[in-house]
C-alpha cells in the first residue's frame, strides 16, 4: 500500500507521569503529525517516508517504542518535527540533535541497546527545479515573492501528488545499521524524563 494512508506508525508509550509502560499501542497517522506540524508539505512527507524505513529496521514487529529513542535529523522545522512527534526524542531530555548537513536524513538510535540507523532519501529524488526554486525566495519582495511563494507550493504539492505518495518509502528511502557514539546535547536546561523511569514496572 503506497499514498497517505499508508503513513501509520504503532507506538508504544507508558500509561502515566510515573507509570509503567501501556498495555496498548496507539496509531501516529500523517494528519496527525500535521496538526503538530502546522502543515502538511514535502519536508514532513520526506521526513514520514524515511522514519517509517529507520524504524521498521529498528523495530521489526511494528511496534515502536517511543521511550527508548534518540534522534538526529537537519535542522529543518518538519524534519526536526517528524523525529520528535514520532520518536520521542526532545533535545530538553537530550535525546534530540541537529546537524548542518543537507538532505532528508536521519540517525536513530535505541537508546538501550545502542542500536543504530542511518537512513537517507536517493540523491535527485526531489526535483532539482524544486530546490533551486528554494533557495532565492528569501531575496524577493513585494509581489514577486508572492508569486513565488504560491508557484514553489503548487510545484511542492503537485511533486507529493503525482511522484511521492506513488512509490513505497523503501524504494527512495534507505536504512542501515551503522556504529554510532551518540554525543551529549549541548544544551544547559536538560531535564529528566520521569515518565519512562518506572516503565519496565510490572
Amino acid at each position: 500500500m503506497s499514498g497517505e494512508d499508508s503513513i501509520i506508525f504503532q507506538v508504544l508509550d507508558t500509561e502515566s507521569s510515573h507509570g509503567r509502560y501501556s498495555k496498548e499501542y496507539k496509531e501516529i497517522r500523517f494528519n496527525d503529525l500535521v496538526k503538530f506540524h502546522g502543515h502538511a508539505c514535502d519536508g514532513l512527507y520526506r521526513g514520514s517516508y524515511a522514519l517509517l524505513v529507520a524504524l521498521h529496521d529498528l523495530f521489526p514487529d511494528g511496534i515502536v517504542d517511543r521511550t527508548d529513542l534518540r534522534a538526529i535529523s537537519r535542522n529543518s522545522p518538519c524534519l526536526g518535527d517528524a523525529a520528535t512527534y514520532i520518536t520521542g526524542a526532545r533535545v530538553r531530555f537530550g535525546t534530540q540533535d541537529v546537524r548542518n548537513r543537507p538532505g532528508v536524513w536521519y540517525i536513530i538510535q535505541k537508546i538501550s541497546t545502542g542500536e543504530t540507523v542511518s537512513v537517507s532519501e536517493d540523491v535527485n529524488f526531489f526535483p532539482e527545479e524544486i530546490s533551486n526554486m528554494e533557495a532565492p525566495i528569501s531575496v524577493l519582495n513585494g509581489s514577486k515573492l508572492s508569486e513565488g511563494l504560491t508557484i514553489l507550493k503548487k510545484m511542492q504539492d503537485s511533486w507529493i501528488q503525482s511522484v511521492l505518495l506513488k512509490t513505497e518509502p523503501r524504494e527512495h528511502y534507505h536504512a542501515k545499521r551503522i556504529e554510532y557514539e551518540w554525543t551529549e546535547v549541548d544544551y544547559k536546561n536538560k531535564g529528566i524524563r520521569s515518565d519512562i523511569i518506572f516503565k519496565n514496572v510490572i
